[in-house]
């Protein structure tokens, strides 16, 4: 089944044919039946994406691959009745009617990093550092916020489809609340626009300052979808 032809280019669908365009990902398995239904993986991030009802024991292999499983809201349970011993809760995906709430930027205050300057930047948590060399090396656009010439706070491109694309931001510790992860969105967001690509933003329901950033510059809430993560 050729799952890049049968998912329309829509927000909770974004991580899905990411992974497909951008060949990180494959199809682990697909069923038969009269709806799209299989599980896509993406084995460098650890992400993988349940499309219908497969069975549980295709659901069970993802999970020996993934760390985190994400589902539509209205085949949640059936994901979950798989997963039981996973952590489960909603995220809510927010698009952007327009750029009115993007923040204005100096010309130094925000830049796209070059692949090879992610490994030199100090005191980087070494979980982001990983999180930030798969998608360089990826080719994944990622923009940061300079402070006195160091990174500080870092939004790249998780997904793009040929219409959207995923926002991902972190910021380290010292310099949270301080703008700098608004900065950075603004100038990808901007970036991309100008190619045709507009942001899906993607907040989970624990993490309320994601959600309350997210409706400061502007963005408009469309959808969910339900993340599973691996127990610890």
């Amino acid at each position: 089944m050729n799952f890049v032809t049968v998912l329309p280019d829509i927000p909770r669908w974004v991580e899905a044919r990411g992974m497909l365009l951008s060949g990180r990902g494959h199809v682990l398995g697909t069923e038969t039946g009269s709806a799209p239904t299989g599980v896509l993986v993406q084995p460098d991030t650890r992400l993988a994406v349940v499309i219908g009802q497969p069975g549980e024991g295709l659901i069970r292999q993802a999970a020996d691959i993934a760390a985190e499983i994400l589902a539509v809201p209205e085949d949640a349970y059936w994901v979950a009745a798989a997963l039981s011993d996973w952590a489960a809760e909603y995220a809510t995906l927010h698009v952007l009617p327009d750029l009115r709430g993007m923040p204005d930027l100096s010309n130094d205050s925000v830049r796209l990093l070059e692949p090879r300057e992610v490994s030199a930047i100090p005191e980087l948590p070494e979980p982001l550092r990983a999180e930030l060399d798969i998608e360089a090396h990826a080719s994944s656009p990622i923009a940061a916020a300079i402070v006195e010439d160091h990174a500080v706070a870092f939004c790249y491109a998780g997904a793009i489809t040929e219409a959207l694309w995923d926002v991902s931001i972190e910021t380290l510790e010292p310099y949270h609340r301080r703008g700098f992860a608004a900065q950075c969105a603004s100038y990808l967001i901007r970036r991309l626009a100008r190619v045709g690509k507009r942001p899906v933003w993607g907040a989970a329901a624990s993490n309320v300052p994601s959600a309350r950033l997210a409706t400061k510059l502007g963005f408009t809430p469309v959808d969910s979808l339900m993340v599973f993560t691996r127990p610890s």
